[in-house]
């Protein structure tokens, strides 16, 4: 699997911008989505005050994604630093603890992220996605022809493997 960086929110400043608590109760598809979501073992947290703005933490995927077998990890611990401990995913600090977590070198993550090694490719890669169509994620791209948008479930995954010629996993391949 590849990732590719996508900004959550492009209308973000760099120093990220404070939240409104949200306003009464959930929407119909947001707690659908929340309840899959928490089936799957991902939460998402209320409470937020401060939204921040991806750009630093999708330059941190790209160092991650040159350092191997931590890139799987770093995903998913940014992924529950923001989403469930509404940590703030556009500071180099909390990216550099959360990198190390995930068992990344510190240093030259920090590093790599105040000299903007990776700034150019991630502007590259948000144009091309924007260019390609992709308006939200989890968008997944096959073959570079099929796409495939939202959280879906397996079933319809298996269905582009199938129409692409490609055998798909069985479920018991999946664990």
């Amino acid at each position: 699997m590849q990732y590719a960086p996508f900004l959550l929110d492009a209308s973000v400043p760099p120093e990220g911008r404070p939240q409104p608590p949200p306003s009464g109760q959930k929407s119909e598809a947001r707690a659908y989505m929340e309840g899959r979501a928490e089936a799957l073992g991902l939460r998402f947290s209320e409470g937020r005050t401060h939204r921040s703005n991806s750009m630093l933490s999708l330059q941190a995927a790209e160092f991650a994604a040159d350092h191997g077998e931590c890139a799987e990890e770093f995903h998913r611990r940014v992924f529950d630093a923001y989403f469930d401990e509404l940590e703030d995913i556009g500071s180099v600090d909390t990216l550099v603890r959360l990198g190390e977590e995930a068992g990344l070198p510190g240093d030259e993550l920090r590093q790599a992220l105040q000299d903007e090694v990776y700034k150019e490719r991630v502007e590259e890669a948000v144009e091309g996605a924007r260019l390609a169509g992709v308006r939200s994620v989890p968008t997944f791209i096959f073959d570079e022809q099929y796409a495939v948008v939202g959280a879906q479930e397996y079933e319809t995954f298996q269905a582009v493997m199938k129409e692409l010629g490609r055998e798909p996993r069985t479920e018991a391949a999946q664990s």
